[in-house]
């Protein structure tokens, strides 16, 4: 079946290098089967008269559908390098954030010349092809490498790593786009390319095969649950950029983040699933909080967390004995906020304790621990139960509660 993918994805593969306006040639001699006859010689610069002459070879079964068209135009590891120091300066997210060592370490991957000519010549068309997903690929590439060398990777790791990001959708390159299913056969697609051009690493392999996979099973092609490390670097890198490239939603990112790989739901107590493990998401997490630079923003942000749930304490003592959920709900909030019943103070600690940096860090992490709780049924009390969550006497939603976490306050 992947054999077959290969074969019906070569004469697509093919009419991307004559369409793209790169200069391409005939990569292999053209014979008749008992190799006596050369039609076209290796080399050979595909002009019009040419082009023609391919389909009239093609339509007399002389040749197939195997790949007999390349580039021949030089495609230096600059040219792989430029677009990637390019998208450092213009992206606001890698542009803020110091990630010069991580935009080294890709640079001297790429510029190690270990990448086959034929992956190059995938990267290129692809590039061609679809300008907008190659530069999200390489973003990904970026906050993905990021996450690897935050985690220590060995040189070997962070090599394998790069390989997975950079080299997971030049599959694109050989698929048509309206095409049934052209999206979720493309790992596959990937993985094969890869493979072809002599990149043996199974773990590699196997991580591009998995990279749109995710631990919830919601991913594809195979709906697995468990997946290389590698693949779920990917599936992070993805959902950031998806998500903090999106200007709307830039300031309720964190906790889109936080709710994918580590989810609670606090109205049922079940345990939600991820799509990644959280571990693996800290870097990112990381560079979304770089506001927090000092003790003082620290204990402002502390503060602020401190006086949203304070608000959110006043409201479960508005009770609404009319829906014995929504008592239900409130009263639990209570005990989870509150000393006791009866105490007016809420939390364990007093405000004044927050001065402490180290008190002011764990308790940052709760209190946004039950803020994002909190967010996953804030929609329900609208649509469902009717009665919102008030704070300062405006109805909130999840979005409220997302933005709460943000650290730019």
């Amino acid at each position: 079946m992947t054999n077959q993918l290969i074969k019906e994805t070569s004469k697509q593969f093919s009419t991307h290098i004559l369409n793209s306006g790169m200069e391409c040639g005939i990569s292999q001699d053209i014979t008749d089967p008992q190799g006596k006859r050369v039609f076209l010689k290796a080399g050979t610069e595909i002009t019009e008269k040419i082009r023609l002459k391919l389909n009239n070879l093609q339509q007399e079964g002389i040749i197939g559908h195997e790949d007999v068209i390349s580039l021949t135009e030089d495609t230096s590891n600059e040219n792989l390098l430029a677009p990637i120091l390019d998208l450092a300066k213009t992206n606001p997210v890698i542009n803020n954030f110091q990630l010069n060592e991580t935009l080294v370490t890709i640079g001297d991957f790429i510029k190690g010349g270990s990448i086959p000519k034929k992956i190059i010549d995938h990267l290129s068309i692809f590039s061609h092809l679809n300008p907008s997903a190659y530069q999200n690929t390489l973003v990904n590439l970026v906050f993905g490498t990021h996450i690897g060398k935050a985690n220590n990777y060995s040189p070997t790791e962070l090599t394998e790593l790069i390989s997975v990001l950079f080299f997971e959708n030049i599959g694109y390159a050989r698929l048509n786009n309206t095409m049934k299913d052209a999206k979720l056969v493309h790992p596959i697609l990937s993985k094969e390319i890869v493979k072809l051009a002599g990149l043996e690493s199974k773990l590699v392999l196997e991580s591009i095969e998995q990279h749109e996979e995710k631990l919830d099973g919601s991913g594809y092609p195979k709906k697995l649950t468990q997946i290389h490390e590698y693949a779920q670097i990917s599936q992070i890198a993805n959902q950031y950029s998806r998500i903090t490239r999106k200007s709307k939603n830039i300031n309720t990112a964190i906790g889109e983040l936080y709710l994918l790989a580590e989810g609670f739901d606090f109205r049922t107590s079940q345990k939600m699933q991820a799509i990644y493990s959280y571990h693996l998401q800290r870097p990112l997490l990381a560079i979304m909080q770089e506001s927090i630079q000092t003790d003082t923003h620290r204990q402002a942000y502390g503060n602020h967390l401190y006086d949203q749930l304070s608000k959110v304490i006043k409201w479960t003592n508005t009770l609404n004995t009319n829906n014995p959920e929504m008592n239900f709900i409130q009263a639990k909030l209570r005990s989870t906020l509150w000393v006791s019943e009866s105490s007016q103070q809420p939390f364990q600690i007093k405000r004044e304790e927050l001065k402490d940096n180290q008190v002011c860090k764990m308790f940052i992490n709760d209190a946004r621990r039950l803020v994002l709780q909190i967010s996953q049924f804030a929609n329900y009390f609208n649509k469902i139960l009717h009665y919102p969550i008030k704070i300062d006497n405006i109805s909130t939603n999840k979005e409220y509660f997302l933005k709460l976490i943000n650290p730019i306050i």
